[in-house]
């Protein structure tokens, strides 16, 4: 009856497990979709694909 709590918060385990479940697969996908996409341009239309390939 007039006790504060303090409000939830996420703790160093919660912000690992959000890392750890959301953020690793999304960065695999990611390399996983680059992979794909440097192969289909660099054998499949023979072209240059990358950063380094336009600067060079």
């Amino acid at each position: 009856m007039g006790h504060r709590i303090p409000p939830p918060r996420l703790t160093r385990a919660a912000w690992f497990a959000a890392v750890k479940y959301l953020g690793l697969p999304f960065l695999g996908l990611m390399l996983a979709l680059d992979l794909l996409l440097f192969l289909v341009f660099r054998y499949g239309f023979e072209r240059c694909y990358g950063l380094f390939c336009l600067l060079g």
